[in-house]
């Protein structure tokens, strides 16, 4: 038992470990378009635009990738996930034209491919009790991993050049891809199930799925927004590069911290009940309520102390990326087992819309034109919907186990 405990979590540190690179790209990325514009003698802006694309393949990766597990199964599917990144990382640096830039990002964004079976994964092999905690310390690590490209890339390219961060990342994910490869292994039980098939119309059709995805859109919407737009929100208050920079940090602290909080308040709640989808739920619908609420403190805080406002984007990343380590830990207590690979890849691929529309929404339709004020407000109303789809989604269960009883 003790033996299994501790692979267990061995399973959460190594999937981990490659979300934290997979992530890591896109900081990397950003932290090398100038660079990359340069040597292609096309705009940075024409190169940041590859960003956009591979979020587009992130959510089709994710969307698709419970159909990939019962049809290739782990392995391949890994195998898959980790060619999309490993190979554009490789030639990427000596790629010379848009077209090519752009279709490497999109096939990039299929490195996400592994995101929902990584958690299927982890939930196969910890137990219940832990179920919270273990996707929140995955998820947190994950999208930490943005925070850690950044420093990553920033000093290999001042020791070294920018080419060099791209293959520096390629290695680093094949030799750590290499790892799991020889270590990882599926329950017998899992990999009996995987190839019974389940029915991806009918999942379609049910209303608790599009609940599913709404109560987790703010999550998304907030935590992609934070990232993209809250440098230059401060740049637009008058913050030097110096000031905005350590924006990242906060975003960091919040997003692992929130995850962590969440994850173990999610399992304390679904100790006792025999309504544990409910109890999940409702930590998860905590989030709502602290990201509302750290809006509304950021719209009316004065803003002219640095301080203060490293302060609120911490609190503000915190209540974002709640959800990060509340919502799927929801999903193996609504789905069966056969279903929950198709549906936390669709559910979550269709939640991850959010981190195309939040960008969009905050700072280019907002923001740019001086609305930031709007722009922020917006997350608190996609807040509050979240909100009452946790509150619909809590009905629902309720519903179910009177039924059951």
């Amino acid at each position: 038992m003790k033996a299994k405990k501790l692979y267990g979590w061995y399973v959460v540190a190594i999937n981990a470990v490659i979300g934290c690179i997979l992530s890591a790209g896109f900081s990397q990325s950003s932290m090398t378009a100038g660079y990359l514009a340069e040597a292609m003698g096309v705009s940075q802006e024409a190169v940041l635009v590859g960003d956009t694309i591979k979020t587009i393949g992130i959510v089709l990766s994710m969307m698709l990738s419970g159909i990939a597990y019962q049809k290739l199964g782990l392995k391949k599917s890994f195998l898959i996930s980790m060619a999309a990144v490993v190979f554009p990382l490789a030639v990427t640096p000596h790629i010379s034209s848009l077209t090519v830039l752009y279709i490497l990002k999109f096939v990039q964004g299929f490195s996400s491919l592994v995101f929902p079976l990584f958690l299927v994964i982890i939930m196969d092999w910890i137990d219940e009790r832990a179920r919270g905690l273990s996707t929140a310390v995955y998820t947190g690590v994950f999208y930490g991993g943005a925070g850690i490209g950044g420093t990553f890339s920033g000093f290999v390219i001042e020791k070294l050049s920018w080419q060099v961060s791209f293959y520096a990342l390629a290695l680093l994910q094949a030799a750590v891809s290499l790892v799991w490869l020889l270590t990882v292994r599926e329950k017998e039980r899992q990999a009996e199930g995987k190839n019974k098939g389940s029915s991806f119309q009918g999942m379609l059709k049910k209303p608790l799925v599009w609940l599913l995805v709404i109560s987790f859109i703010a999550t998304t919407w907030s935590v992609q927004a934070i990232s993209v737009d809250m440098s230059l929100f401060g740049t637009a208050l008058g913050y030097g590069d110096l000031e905005t920079g350590k924006l990242m940090s906060a975003m960091t602290i919040g997003i692992i911290a929130a995850c962590i909080v969440s994850g173990k308040l999610s399992d304390f709640l679904a100790a006792k009940p025999r309504n544990k989808a409910a109890a999940r739920v409702c930590a998860l619908a905590v989030g709502c309520i602290v990201m509302i609420a750290s809006v509304a403190a950021l719209l009316l805080a004065g803003l002219s102390e640095f301080t203060v406002f490293y302060g609120l984007v911490l609190f503000f990343s915190f209540g974002a990326a709640w959800g990060l380590g509340s919502f799927y830990c929801i999903l193996p207590e609504l789905f069966d087992e056969e279903t929950v690979p198709v549906a936390t890849g669709f559910i979550g691929g269709c939640g991850d819309v959010g981190m195309t529309l939040g960008p969009v929404g905050v700072g280019i339709l907002c923001g740019v034109r001086g609305y930031w004020e709007l722009g922020w407000g917006l997350c608190a109303i996609i807040a509050a919907a979240s909100l009452a789809a946790c509150m619909a989604i809590i009905k629902i269960t309720m519903r179910r186990n009177e039924r059951s009883k």
